[in-house]
């Protein structure tokens, strides 16, 4: 599991805050909604389940036998083997996705802001087939098909288009089913699904302490299923959550660990990733906010408590601004939350080429992202100090005002640094030569380049087939 390499709180702090998600669990409970089934293996399991006032409070003791069941090692699988992704990463650095969700599209060429189509859904996914630091891809919103069935048609079109891991967001009840018959069709069957989880699956808290039937259904299904489950706190601080940083880091913690324990009294041995994605309001606006400093800081605090505390991995917002625009804002406030969050210890840096507090997105600034992110992946990778590291032979046998560069050592290591494609390192002559091309510039020529090229990852013709058969199933039986 990836580590922190720095931390807000004390070990005595941590066992603190330890303390209080397990009786804020104990004494004060969760809400449910009404879902026979789920009481039923919770009451099993050990949790005091009032299933009138629909609360279920979990003992300590349940608890930490539950959090035992959690694999400490696991994998998100692909249709092509080699992208699959084992958790925690081999390298103890992290992995990134895109996005999930946003309903609007940055375009590209001309920077006009449009509402999410399938086409451009395909067209983002053939995007992040040529990205090495966005391991995996959640669907956006298409809005031309329908409402009820979009997370669907969604799922559909990142099967049919990329051979890396899926992040499935279920948009309604209904919906489960013939998402996890998709992700059956991809793997070859139930069996084979959970020995190759292609998808892994989302299941979110209604903050403070309230769990829809949805959401539920999701921790139930995938539990069975073997999927890897990312159980998500999405609190504002402020709104929904104490306006305070340790407030709410406490309240998220709880929710998670809470839909831990639910997925182990279902399955155990049920993969799951710890997800705090934690907001900010604007008590000024009412706007609710990703990227603010206070935002950031609790998301870094939330990830090191469960982290050091419950021993899950986690998953945060790693990228992504309350900008509107590909501006200064954006760059600036991205990159700050991708270090704090790469440095906090997270196993995944969720948001690539988001904008707008996730509800847009843009091509350029996820080509961007990749290198922000590729950027930060070198800066924060270990430093080894063998002989061949240290270079003291080297230091030793060189006088002094001497240099090192027509030294062999500098010629071994002088290709091993990171080079980045798009961030500019030439002279200003070499600039104005070269047409005095910008960062957007040189981002959209790449864009260009990419799109291009084919798309290499296409699905075979009859898998295809029988995903959009699943399609017109769910349309008929949830948009009809």
């Amino acid at each position: 599991m990836a580590s922190s390499f720095f931390s807000f709180f004390s070990r005595e702090q941590i066992r603190l805050l330890r303390d209080h998600v397990l009786n804020l669990l104990e004494e004060q409970g969760v809400q449910l909604d009404e879902h026979p089934e789920m009481f039923q293996i919770l009451s099993a399991a050990g949790a005091q389940v009032d299933d009138k006032a629909h609360m279920v409070h979990f003992p300590r003791r349940m608890v930490e036998k539950h959090l035992e069941m959690v694999p400490k090692k696991f994998i998100l699988g692909a249709r092509n083997p080699e992208k699959t992704l084992p958790l925690p990463h081999p390298d103890g650095s992290f992995y990134a996705r895109t996005g999930t969700g946003a309903h609007g599209w940055i375009d590209p060429e001309t920077t006009d802001y449009r509402k999410v189509t399938r086409s451009d859904l395909a067209h983002w996914t053939k995007l992040v087939n040529h990205l090495d630091q966005i391991s995996f891809i959640p669907f956006l919103f298409a809005n031309d098909v329908p409402n009820e069935t979009a997370d669907v048609h969604g799922l559909s079109t990142l099967l049919n288009n990329t051979d890396k891991h899926v992040w499935v967001q279920p948009y309604s009840i209904g919906s489960i089913p013939y998402l996890l018959k998709m992700a059956e069709l991809i793997a070859g069957g139930k069996q084979a699904l959970k020995t190759n989880p292609v998808i892994s699956i989302i299941a979110c808290s209604l903050t403070p302490r309230c769990f829809k039937a949805m959401d539920i259904e999701i921790i139930l299904q995938s539990g069975r299923a073997s999927i890897p489950i990312h159980a998500c706190s999405l609190p504002g601080a402020g709104g929904t959550a104490p306006v305070t940083v340790p407030g709410v880091i406490l309240l998220a913690a709880a929710e998670i660990i809470a839909m831990a324990v639910m997925a182990q009294s279902v399955a155990p041995g049920t993969p799951v990733v710890a997800s705090p994605i934690i907001f900010s309001m604007d008590m000024q606006s009412g706007r609710s906010l990703q990227s603010s400093a206070d935002a950031q800081k609790a998301a870094s605090g939330a990830n090191q408590l469960i982290k050091a505390a419950f021993q899950l991995p986690t998953h945060n917002y790693g990228s992504g601004t309350d900008a509107v625009h590909l501006g200064a804002q954006s760059q600036v406030e991205r990159t700050m939350l991708s270090m704090l969050m790469a440095l906090s210890g997270s196993d995944i840096l969720g948001g690539a080429g988001q904008l707008e507090t996730a509800t847009a997105v843009s091509p350029l600034q996820l080509i961007i992202d990749d290198e922000i992110l590729a950027t930060i992946r070198h800066t924060v990778s270990g430093i080894s100090l063998d002989d061949d590291q240290l270079a003291f032979k080297e230091i030793a046998a060189i006088e002094p005002s001497q240099h090192f560069l027509a030294n062999d050592h500098t010629l071994k290591h002088c290709r091993t640094g990171y080079r980045p494609h798009l961030f500019f390192r030439q002279t200003r002559d070499k600039w104005a030569k070269d047409g005095k091309k910008g960062l957007m510039e040189k981002t959209l020529d790449t864009y260009r380049t990419i799109m291009a090229k084919s798309n290499p990852c296409r699905l075979a013709a009859d898998v295809a087939s029988k995903l959009e058969s699943v399609c017109h199933a769910a349309d008929a039986q949830i948009a009809d």
